[in-house]
């Protein structure tokens, strides 16, 4: 672990040096959801999702240069006008010395924590989809067995890791080294689920000051059909069980994007109730820089599917769109926060289109804004619209009435 934590101080100081060209593109091409024309200014590599998801299809490069990152805020002034949408990625010690300040700054991974349960009944009665997980785990019998065999470590990463990580998070995510993954399982060890003596899934875990720390995950050959049948949902189980038996009391579930529909996040926030930074030295020290200069139209839009989570304090808070081509009523919007609610959010910011119902009851921790609010505004009018100090509470637009 002092590794790691020297690791992750060295990339402070070498990503500025590595990344002191930054290339900056000017992209359009057709939003996805709509297929209306968009425009991005996209600058850096760590920005790449957000292209992706902006995107129904690979875009235009109208202009692409590199510039020093001491001429990219002068840059960035010079272009933005004629985009839609901003995205920055790049490290954080560089937006600190060349960029402006910015309100909306999305992590490039996340971790999802949970504590242990004392009491494994108390925790699936008030988790029901994961009391659905570890009914299956039990009815389909998978077992847990651990191994510090470094034999193991080679299987895991050639016929589990590697076909399975581009699968499940797509072709353009990096791959830990095997070197890198060798340091680490010195420092941990493998568990396997197995079904009837068959090796199924496997994850390489470290366990250190009481926290049991999954680090990455693998399926048999990257057989995407075992999820179906439950062979991840049994790792995230006995994680439960085998940091039961260690004395831990913290599981950290590992990495996931940063948006609230994203099935890996939405996977594992089922049993959180902690976010942080992905312990990286990489994805902690670099983060994604949004802005715009109007939310009204493809900016908009682009939340209604992608609703990002982004730092807010020592926390994290994410802001969605109501979709406009649905009517904005008590229910839809009722159904609109089930499906992306999640738990560790200090606040969810939902934009709405028209006025808020008056029949709508506020859930704690959210804040509506409504209307024309924010329309013609970048992100930092989303801060005068009040905000939570804790996520206790109804929280709304202050221009509209209070609900009870």
């Amino acid at each position: 672990m002092n590794l790691q934590n020297w690791l992750r101080w060295w990339m402070r100081i070498i990503l500025p040096l590595l990344g002191w060209r930054v290339p900056v593109a000017l992209l359009r091409g057709p939003a996805r959801g709509s297929g209306r024309e968009v425009v991005l200014l996209h600058a850096g590599p760590a920005s790449v999702f957000i292209k992706e998801r902006f995107f129904a299809q690979e875009p235009v490069v109208e202009r692409c240069v590199r510039v020093p990152v001491w001429r990219l805020q002068r840059l960035l002034d010079e272009w933005r006008s004629t985009a839609d949408l901003v995205a920055v990625g790049i490290d954080r010690v560089s937006a600190r010395l060349f960029l402006r300040p910015h309100d909306f700054e999305v992590p490039m991974w996340l971790s999802s924590l949970s504590q242990v349960p004392e009491d494994l009944q108390v925790f699936t009665r008030n988790h029901k989809s994961a009391q659905a997980d570890i009914r299956r785990v039990r009815i389909k019998n998978f077992e847990c067995h651990l191994s510090r065999a470094a034999e193991d470590l080679d299987c895991f990463y050639d016929r589990f890791y590697v076909p399975f990580i581009p699968a499940r998070h797509g072709e353009k995510v990096a791959l830990v080294p095997r070197w890198r993954m060798r340091l680490m399982f010195r420092m941990g060890m493998l568990y396997w689920i197995t079904q009837a003596g068959e090796r199924l899934s496997g994850c390489l875990v470290i366990v250190k000051g009481g926290q049991f720390r999954l680090v990455v995950n693998g399926m048999l050959d990257g057989r995407l059909e075992l999820l179906q049948h439950g062979a991840l949902s049994a790792i995230y189980v006995h994680s439960i069980l085998e940091a039961r038996k260690l004395g831990c009391k913290e599981i950290d579930m590992g990495g996931s994007k940063p948006w609230l529909q994203d099935g890996v996040f939405r996977y594992k926030n089922k049993w959180a109730s902690e976010l942080r930074l992905l312990d990286g030295a990489v994805s902690s020290n670099r983060s994604v820089l949004l802005s715009w200069n109007r939310m009204a139209g493809p900016v908009a839009e682009f939340f209604t599917h992608t609703s990002l989570i982004h730092h807010d304090g020592d926390g994290f808070s994410a802001l969605t769109a109501f979709p406009q081509e649905h009517p904005l009523t008590a229910e839809t919007l009722q159904q609109h926060h089930n499906q992306i609610k999640a738990k560790g959010l200090r606040c969810l910011t939902i934009l709405l289109p028209g006025e808020v119902p008056a029949d709508f009851v506020c859930p704690s921790g959210v804040r509506l804004i409504s209307g024309g609010t924010v329309s013609d505004s970048g992100p930092e009018r989303l801060k005068l619209c009040g905000h939570p100090d804790t996520p206790a509470g109804p929280m709304q637009d202050p221009t509209q009435p209070r609900q009870s």
